[in-house]
């Protein structure tokens, strides 16, 4: 246990670093994020400190605990709720893939990923939960779509009732709308970097694809992601 612990912290996920028990509850204490969930730091006074470089190392070190969390030898363990609420900011570079529930790292077979299992609202529906009520790796790819759109606009998964994959996916088929998706502040930089930002656009599109078949596994992400680079 105190290996996969080791090798967990490595790769980006938050873990308990104490528990207490009392008679009529449990409580799991975890290092302290100080600046909080990537929603907060987008949404809030910090996300005007948020330049290209910290956004694309978020989006690198939340890949990279995915596909962690997809690659493990028992196997994969399905996020019910992946959003950027769930991911904690460490520093502007580092974040923490976090609200695992901890009884699959444990035993990771234990993961079924059924929905009726889900205690709260998941902050956006992923097409396909609607009829297999089952979540999937291709469904957690989905999810990080959103949250790498989220990086690449400001904007939050759901504003108004309308979907950021949805909104995004509709503006990118015509090329004018292009300047009308990426986060101004960030992409009048340098063409150098709005350049990259296109080229994750990319990334993000293909990640939130209607067709589950068709969206990249995390290591292939991974790999697009290091590509828009060059």
């Amino acid at each position: 246990m105190i290996c996969l612990k080791m090798s967990l912290r490595l790769s980006g996920v938050m873990v308990p670093l104490a528990y207490a028990l009392t008679t009529d509850s449990a409580y799991l204490l975890y290092e302290f994020a100080d600046k909080g969930n990537l929603f907060d730091v987008l949404q809030g006074s910090l996300g005007s400190c948020l330049d290209w470089t910290n956004r694309y190392s978020i989006a690198l070190g939340v890949a990279n605990g995915l596909a962690y969390l997809h690659g493990l030898p028992a196997g994969p363990i399905l996020l019910l709720d992946l959003s950027s609420k769930v991911v904690m900011i460490k520093s502007l570079n580092e974040p923490q893939i976090g609200d695992i529930e901890l009884y699959k790292v444990i035993d990771p077979s234990k993961s079924t990923g059924n929905l009726s299992d889900v205690g709260g609202l998941l902050c956006f529906w992923v097409s396909e939960y609607a009829y297999t009520m089952r979540v999937t790796m291709a469904g957690n790819v989905y999810s990080f779509g959103v949250i790498l759109l989220e990086l690449l606009t400001g904007k939050t998964a759901v504003s108004e009732g309308s979907e950021l994959a949805k909104w995004v996916s509709t503006k990118s088929k015509e090329k004018r709308n292009v300047d009308q998706i990426l986060d101004s502040t960030v992409r009048w930089t340098s063409p150098a970097v709005k350049d990259q930002m296109l080229a994750v656009l990319k990334v993000a599109l293909a990640c939130v694809n209607d067709s589950p078949e068709s969206r990249p596994d995390m290591r292939s992400v991974i790999r697009m992601l290091l590509n828009t680079r060059n």
